[in-house]
């Protein structure tokens, strides 16, 4: 019989009322629970207003009861998350609840200092036999004075409570060693896939966009308009890489095809690297970059054995690159380093801000090439260094390289030995130490057949006022040229760098520098360069370089930024400068921001200054009602006088905002005429689908861009987003279409695999399912798990699932009588999936489409019988199916009365 929905709460409330009557009240701690070990209750109570015989309930007398087993429990050490570990709750004589089995191995994990506890060492104090493994249980309150623990098993949480003076010294954000996970053996592939088609009057019929760059700034249009012509532009860049073990495969390559018709294959990057986790560090063999802290980082082929600043603790680390500038139409947006293309992507109209360059442990100036939809092309420089560098008393940072430079900058040299003097063997090798009184010491040297130098330097933590470093390098340089002859060069460099946060004031200066380099000082870069000099070509050295970055918080009134580099040469005075200025706040639900952007380039052919371009822009936003949409109001200048005027609406959709969307219309004077662009890009499960269109006066674009991963495995091949550096495969056996918090557009295949792209490696990554995308026949064990990946690691993070119907069962014996209060349901696996509550009824989960359930209410053979079921088909079933079961005694029993607690 088919109950209605309203007879499904009171059975819920007298349930819930009974069980807490007979339980009491759950989640004590363990030591409270063990105290109660002498309370009863009268059971009798349970049959108060009915005659439902009850079970023997003795297994519950003693509230939340913990039975022996292996259970994944949440740890909390003093009051802080310790992660998550699989615990051995062991039977203790004298003790109703099984106790946690903490072993040597755990402690350590969570930082105490084991080696000054001898007990630990040898494993003398056990509270039960030795697991399989050997990892004794350790009696935590007799070998370290004043630990305590406690075990809620309603939260299952584990609460260690130690002295600070019984663990290890670590810095905040640290992640032992002991907790990384090297992940499986697999293979991957990661794609980007850009298109663009042109049309209209101003049919490009320029040079391939991806070449290198020559040296000089343009931002006129870059358009033939002599023809009335579509061309297309194709950009691909592809990352493949193989996991064995410790060892990472990988290689980097893309390609380019310019409106101009021309292709071009470009290898980016080939190496095979590895950690040393007892050096902090890791092998690289292959190409690469050095370290940018003390010389410029340098592209190389060779081997390199470095310090990873990714293993320091979170205090100690340094920070990435981010490019800000701005676009007046859906624009195309390419970054080079060192002469090669590491990033390239389409932007909206406005500001833009670029901040998830691929991870990279080298620093390097950064080439920025905006082209509009128009043509209209802009380039800079964004400068990119690291921060002062300050270690902790006692820690190391090192670096050794042997290698041949390499470099993809245009150009030749005369007479043909470009081969030789512009990619050269070089040996690097770095070295910085942290000592005491927050000072730190660093040096290095750098050589090759034409280039010598030596760098010395010291970084200081002045607490209050900041950090600073100094240092001094010498050079010297021999031109080897035939055109010019043997030449030797010997300069000097300083180099002052300094940041600070003043938290009180909301004030960031996160990079302040200075350099000065007297006339017969080169980088390696330079020396190289002059390698390649033409008759009567001069080159101009830096002679020095002012940089900042700074920003600024106006309490309520919104905050600052501001940045600026400007770097002069030798014989000329010709600079290379770039000034961004901005300024944002909010007024009620308005937003408002202004921003300032002017860049000018030396040009390198002539050895005069290029033009400089500046560009201002006024933005104002609101919220359209309670949607996820915006409107936003935008005013743009430029150092030609021309002025943009641009509407747009912009927002996402979707309950995890896979979905955003852009669309603006736009006016500009001298000619420029109306415009107006659509964009959208979606997040899904196999990967990231990009679509735009701009169309204006003379000229039409329309842009399509696609990346993804394929991630190769033991268990199959598992579609994804873009995979980045270190990702997670999870699986959740038999649980299609499920989604994870904070990561929007990725689920669960048919499999119920998926993988989780760009995880932090060294640090603990919270994998959380969205429950509600389970279903009505999927339950979990436990909903959020931690990874902690090594760089390029793929880590296994399996949910344990009951997959199967939800059942309200009413059970009844062979008599018609329903069965005990209180009985325990179990499944053909001997896993527990429900009790019998009021009036026989019972929630059962994990059933199958048939089966057999078998119910116990008691400890002898007898006090059972089995339930055969099996489930009608229904077209439109609901989520949870009620049906009747009979409980039929086994054949094995010997049949006989109920006794005398069931009536």
């Amino acid at each position: 019989m088919r109950r209605s929905p309203a007879l499904r709460a009171p059975f819920r409330l007298t349930l819930c009322a009974a069980l807490l009557g007979a339980l009491g009240a759950p989640g004590h701690a363990q030591e409270k629970s063990q105290q109660s070990a002498g309370s009863s209750f009268n059971e009798e109570f349970l049959g108060i207003g009915g005659d439902q015989p009850h079970a023997d309930l003795s297994l519950f007398s003693f509230g939340n009861r913990v039975l022996p087993g292996k259970y994944m429990v949440d740890v909390s050490l003093n009051e802080r998350g310790a992660g998550q570990t699989e615990i051995r709750f062991v039977a203790k004589e004298g003790k109703n609840d099984a106790e946690p089995c903490l072993t040597r191995s755990m402690l350590d994990a969570w930082g105490v200092n084991v080696q000054v506890f001898p007990a630990l060492s040898v494993g003398t104090e056990v509270i039960a036999a030795p697991s399989p493994d050997d990892d004794r249980c350790v009696d935590l309150g007799a070998i370290i004075p004043d630990a305590t623990f406690s075990y809620d098993a309603g939260k299952q949480r584990l609460f260690v409570s130690i002295p600070q003076a019984a663990l290890r010294r670590s810095a905040r954000g640290a992640v032992g060693p002991e907790k990384w996970d090297q992940g499986i053996t697999a293979g991957m592939v990661d794609y980007q896939i850009n298109f663009a088609r042109y049309s209209g009057d101003n049919t490009r019929n320029d040079p391939n966009p991806f070449a290198p760059p020559q040296n000089v700034f343009d931002s006129n249009s870059i358009f033939d308009r002599s023809r009335n012509r579509q061309r297309n532009t194709l950009f691909a860049g592809l990352r493949a890489g193989f996991n064995y073990g410790d060892w990472r495969f990988r290689h980097f390559s893309t390609y380019n095809r310019g409106i101009d018709g021309k292709s071009r294959w470009q290898g980016i990057s080939t190496y095979v690297r590895r950690d040393i986790a007892s050096i902090n560090g890791g092998l690289l063999i292959g190409d690469g970059n050095t370290p940018g802290n003390f010389f410029d980082s340098l592209p190389f082929r060779g081997v390199q054995l470095s310090s990873d600043d990714a293993m320091l603790p979170d205090s100690q680390q340094g920070y990435a690159p981010t490019i800000r500038g701005v676009a007046q139409t859906n624009a195309r947006v390419t970054v080079r380093q060192n002469g090669y293309v590491i990033y390239s992507t389409f932007v909206a109209p406005g500001a833009f801000v670029i901040d998830d360059l691929y991870p990279t442990s080298s620093s390097g100036d950064l080439e920025v090439t905006v082209l509009e939809a128009d043509g209209r092309q802009t380039r800079y420089t964004q400068a990119f260094s690291a921060v002062p560098t300050l270690l902790r008393e006692g820690t190391w940072r090192y670096s050794a390289t042997v290698g041949k430079y390499r470099n993809n900058f245009g150009g030749g040299s005369v007479l043909g030995i470009r081969s030789s003097l512009s990619q050269p063997m070089f040996m690097q090798a770095t070295l910085a130490r942290g000592l005491g009184n927050e000072f730190s010491v660093y040096g290095g040297l750098l050589m090759a057949n034409m280039y010598q130098s030596l760098l010395v330097g010291m970084g200081k933590n002045l607490r209050d006022f900041g950090a600073v470093s100094v240092d001094l390098s010498s050079a010297r340089t021999t031109d080897r040229t035939p055109v010019n002859g043997q030449k030797t060069y010997d300069g000097q460099s300083v180099r002052f760098l300094y940041s600070k946060s003043f938290i009180d004031s909301g004030t960031n200066f996160r990079v302040a520098g200075y350099r000065y380099s007297t006339s017969g000082y080169r980088t390696f870069q330079e020396a190289v360069q002059m390698q390649d000099l033409r008759p009567f070509e001069s080159f101009n050295s830096r002679r020095n370089e002012v940089r900042f970055e700074v920003s600024q918080q106006i309490g309520n009134l919104g905050s600052v930024f501001a940045s600026a580099r400007q770097q002069s040469y030798w014989g000329t005075s010709a600079k290379d400068r770039l000034v961004q200025v901005g300024y944002s706040g909010n007024y009620k639900q308005f937003g408002y921001s202004v921003f300032y952007n002017h860049t000018s380039n030396l040009n390198g052919a002539a050895g005069r200054q290029g033009p400089a371009v500046r560009q201002v822009m006024f933005t104002l936003s609101i919220p359209l009602g309670d949607t996820r949409a915006s409107a936003m109001y935008t005013v743009n200048r430029d150092s030609t006088g021309r002025v943009n005027q641009q509407a747009s609406v912009y927002g996402s959709a979707f309950d995890d905002s896979r979905l955003t969307y852009n669309m603006t219309a736009g006016a500009a004077n001298q000619g420029g005429g109306s415009s107006g662009s659509a964009s959208a890009s979606y997040l899904s499960q196999i990967g990231r689908f990009d679509v735009g269109h701009s169309k204006g006066r003379g000229f039409g674009q329309s842009t399509f861009g696609v990346s993804g991963g394929v991630l190769i495995h033991g268990g199959g091949v598992t579609m994804s987003q873009a995979l980045g550096e270190s990702v997670a495969l999870v699986q959740v056996p038999k649980a299609s279409g499920v989604g994870f918090e904070s990561q929007p557009g990725v689920s669960t295949d048919w499999a119920g695999n998926t993988v989780i792209p760009n995880l932090s490696p060294y640090r603990l990554n919270r994998l959380a399912l969205r429950t509600s995308d389970l279903g009505d026949t999927v339950e979990v064990k436990n909903a959020a798990t931690e990874v902690v990946p090594t760089r390029g690691a793929v880590v296994v993070a399996k949910f344990e699932t009951l997959v199967g119907f939800r059942l309200l069962m009413t059970l009844t014996d062979q008599q018609g009588r329903v069965l005990p209060l209180g009985s325990k349901i179990e499944n053909e696996a001997g896993l527990e999936v429900g009790i019998v509550g009021p009036d026989g009824q019972a929630f059962v989960t994990g059933a199958a489409n048939s089966g057999r359930l078998t119910v116990r209410w008691g400890r002898d053979a007898a006090d059972q019988c089995v339930v055969p079921y099996s489930l009608p088909d229904e077209k439109n079933p609901s989520p949870i199916r009620e049906l009747n079961g009979r409980c039929e005694v086994p054949a094995a029993a010997m049949p006989k009365e109920p006794e005398q607690g069931v009536k």
